[in-house]
């Protein structure tokens, strides 16, 4: 009787957050999802891992003189890497790619570095930044531009907001009319999940 009960709480709290997310994407703007900070002079540029194009906006950044070194999240290999694993195909990391990425655009190696270890989630990437810096440096963080909010609510749960500026990718811009693009859709639509998941999970 007792599993029985976990198990309808647990089928409750997903539908909420499948209803939460839908209103919220009717209810919230794109725009309040990447609403990003002004970059200021930091300590560091910190890429979160997700999507290694990302680094094309930290490579203007270190260009701009704003931080003296970029920082790659280590994130964790998916599902998909494992599979091709097992039948010995090894696919670049998403930090390996990035470096490249970096280099392109003229960063000096030396100014790169890794941190974390098989980061799974951005609450994984705030507490292995926490760890890093502890009470000392400030940070330019930078992210898809429909991450901007939930990275900006996940980290200040590590970090004091004044400790950080989350910026969004201009590589990466979401369409004005995203409801009509099935991409921008899809991720809006995702993102919303994860913020409502976050709110009640505090995992993502």
């Amino acid at each position: 009787m007792q599993c029985f009960w976990r198990c309808l709480l647990a089928i409750l709290a997903f539908l909420a957050i499948g209803v939460a997310a839908v209103v919220g994407t009717v209810l919230v703007p794109a725009p309040w999802l990447s609403s990003a900070d002004e970059p200021v002079p930091s300590s560091a540029i910190v890429v979160l891992g997700g999507d290694p194009s990302r680094a094309l906006a930290a490579a203007d950044l270190y260009r701009q003189g704003l931080a003296p070194r970029i920082l790659l999240s280590a994130s964790a290999p998916t599902a998909r890497d494992r599979r091709l694993a097992t039948a010995g195909i090894t696919m670049p990391r998403d930090d390996e790619l990035a470096r490249q990425v970096l280099v392109a655009r003229g960063v000096p190696e030396g100014a790169i570095a890794i941190y974390g270890h098989d980061l799974q989630s951005t609450v994984d990437e705030a507490r292995a930044l926490r760890e890093l810096f502890g009470d000392s440096g400030t940070l330019l963080v930078v992210t898809s531009p429909l991450h901007v909010r939930r990275a900006r609510i996940v980290l200040a749960t590590e970090l004091p907001h004044e400790r950080f500026r989350v910026i969004g990718s201009r590589y990466d811009p979401v369409p004005e009319k995203w409801w009509r693009d099935r991409d921008s859709a899809r991720d809006v639509l995702l993102e919303v999940a994860k913020l409502a998941y976050f709110v009640v999970g505090r995992r993502f």
